[in-house]
């Protein structure tokens, strides 16, 4: 955990517009500059970074590199503290019994160890717990983009996140992240590419787990499109997993099915056939 030493100030920057701003910490090659930073600081000063999302959001807390007044580039440490789930605003401020400052620039020192230590107790998310943020939301649509750390939900393609310009937009499906075991009428929140985007809208579904479901075979036993290929490994968490992927376990071998049926649990083919080279 961070903590603030005696002499080291702590400063606000405000990332805007958010999706630039995530597109950046993602991909820092972007052609993008969405960052506003205030004050005179010193080598070793921590930044914490804020997102104009709705509701705001906290991305990150980072070193200060070399010396900065406005007239240089910032320059920081090469690996920040991510804030993982992007805590919202309010939602420390409740917890906490604070205010963050609307503004960027220096915090005074006691508010500011008071929010170091909200940002980094915050709890993060399992993706696909039950989140009470609305799924609508940009400060939704940001934990997506982070959550797929600049890949296509979909296909797991990069996004062009490198060729990302102020005014691009990215495709986002909007769902609570509520799903169990992928259930009817259960969906899932996603970052899509171009391609992507179009052979959801092509396939006439508005739902993305069924989507990404049927694009698996039928099931041979009841004939229903809701086949998970199965992946080898366990969940560190139950709702740790992407539900058209469905776990066996660490352990596999001949048996170990391809697809299993999630309306009549009906498994069937090889995740290794006699020729893989597993078999070896």
């Amino acid at each position: 955990m961070i903590t603030r030493s005696s002499g080291q100030h702590v400063f606000i920057a405000l990332g805007t517009p958010w999706l630039d701003a995530v597109v950046a910490f993602l991909e820092p090659r972007a052609r993008v500059d969405p960052w506003i930073m205030r004050g005179k600081m010193a080598i070793g000063d921590l930044l914490i970074t804020v997102l104009d999302t709705t509701p705001r959001t906290l991305l990150c807390i980072e070193t200060v590199a070399a010396p900065f007044d406005g007239t240089s580039p910032m320059e920081v440490n090469e690996r920040p503290y991510e804030l993982h789930g992007l805590p919202t605003v309010p939602e420390l401020e409740q917890r906490w019994s604070i205010t963050f400052p609307t503004d960027p620039g220096p915090v005074d020192d006691a508010l500011a160890d008071r929010i170091l230590t909200a940002g980094q107790s915050h709890y993060a998310h399992y993706f696909g717990d039950i989140d009470t943020l609305d799924p609508t939301s940009t400060a939704a649509h940001a934990r997506t983009l982070m959550h797929e750390r600049g890949n296509c939900t979909g296909c797991r393609s990069p996004l062009p996140l490198r060729m990302f310009n102020s005014g691009d937009r990215l495709h986002f499906h909007s769902a609570s992240r509520i799903f169990r075991q992928a259930e009817p009428g259960d969906d899932y929140p996603a970052v899509l590419c171009r391609k992507c985007t179009g052979r959801m809208a092509t396939s006439g579904h508005t739902n993305f787990i069924d989507y990404m479901l049927a694009k698996n075979p039928p099931c041979p036993e009841c004939g229903a499109h809701r086949t998970a290929q199965c992946s080898p490994g366990m969940p560190v968490h139950p709702f740790d997993h992407l539900p058209w992927l469905a776990g066996t376990g660490c352990v596999v071998g001949p048996d170990t099915p391809e697809w299993t049926c999630r309306a009549c649990n009906h498994s069937w083919g090889q995740m290794f056939p006699p020729d893989h080279p597993q078999h070896d």
